[in-house]
């Protein structure tokens, strides 16, 4: 079984936070537990950096290769206590790879996906639940590859783990993925969501929850600010872990069902009604954050597609 998920690229715009936050202290320890690397070769132009978790290839210098290893470690542990409330301590194997590649022209051809205009992707193979490939893949030519595009695919990795290889339903899938992005993309897809509600250009909750591929292009920025949006709805009324035991029911027993006894939501036609009452005011809309990055943004350098 195979999943892939796509990072596309939009807008800038400001707006409030609702913070899931812990202390610098905390996350000064986990950075701390997540610094040492295994080994950093060269092979050719790539940097190789190996972690219990990670093999990390690309085309920047040592350090930055090292850091972006370190954070995704840190990363990891961090969105597995968010999302797995039984995580072990086990080490995953087989070992993530991410690969920054340089640019567009060497992504595009890694993936063999000429015309794809994401940023970042993930790969995940299973085998009788049992993963036998995490791959992430990125593109350094864009500005915000390193903390928004990467935690974004991360989580579908972390995502791939909690749920056994089942597939999400995609709004749920890309909704949580969007929460562990920078405070910058968060705005970003904000202002779009805001835009579409005033042109009248979203999807009916029926619509958004049932949708097992992306929509028509013109309605795709609706679809990733509307999924974003209503999962950060429903995560302030419970907890990260409680909307993911919500989506595993909801895969068993039917969203309906799965509203009712979560959230005490009569299915989906008072679901849509919460959503408009929340969004006739859209000035005031937040979107939850998981902080990921708090004292823990990889500093690198974008690389030149060659």
């Amino acid at each position: 079984m195979r999943t892939r998920s796509k990072f596309q690229p939009t807008v800038l715009i400001v707006t409030t936070l609702v913070l899931i936050s812990r202390g610098i202290s905390a996350w000064a320890d986990e950075e701390a537990a997540a610094s040492v690397a295994l080994s950093v070769r060269s092979d050719g132009r790539w940097t190789v950096v190996e972690t219990p978790n990670f093999r990390c290839r690309c085309q920047l210098p040592e350090a930055d290769a090292k850091r972006l290893a370190e954070c995704c470690e840190a990363w990891r542990n961090r969105l597995r206590k968010i999302w797995i409330t039984d995580a072990t301590t086990a080490n995953w194997l087989p070992r993530c790879e991410v690969c920054v590649h340089p640019g567009k022209a060497a992504y595009n051809l890694a993936l063999n996906r000429p015309n794809d205009v994401s940023v970042g992707s993930t790969m995940m193979n299973f085998d009788q639940g049992r993963t036998v490939l995490r791959r992430i893949d990125v593109r350094a030519d864009a500005s915000d590859w390193s903390n928004a595009a990467l935690p974004h695919e991360l989580t579908h990795v972390v995502l791939g783990e909690r749920f056994g290889g089942h597939a999400l339903p995609r709004w749920a899938d890309e909704g949580i993925a969007m929460l562990s992005e920078s405070t910058e993309k968060h705005h970003e897809r904000l202002v779009n969501l805001r835009e579409n509600l005033a042109r009248r250009q979203t999807l009916r909750m029926e619509e958004l929850v049932n949708a097992s591929r992306m929509p028509a292009p013109h309605l795709r920025d609706a679809f990733y600010g509307q999924s974003v949006a209503l999962t950060s709805l429903l995560i302030r009324q419970s907890t990260p872990a409680r909307f993911a035991d919500f989506i595993e029911q909801s895969q068993r027993q039917g969203i309906d069902g799965a509203l009712n006894q979560h959230y005490k939501v009569n299915g989906l036609v008072a679901l849509q009604r919460e959503w408009d009452q929340w969004t006739r005011t859209p000035e005031t809309m937040e979107f939850v954050s998981l902080q990921l990055h708090m004292g823990l943004e990889p500093i690198v350098a974008s690389a030149i597609d060659r």
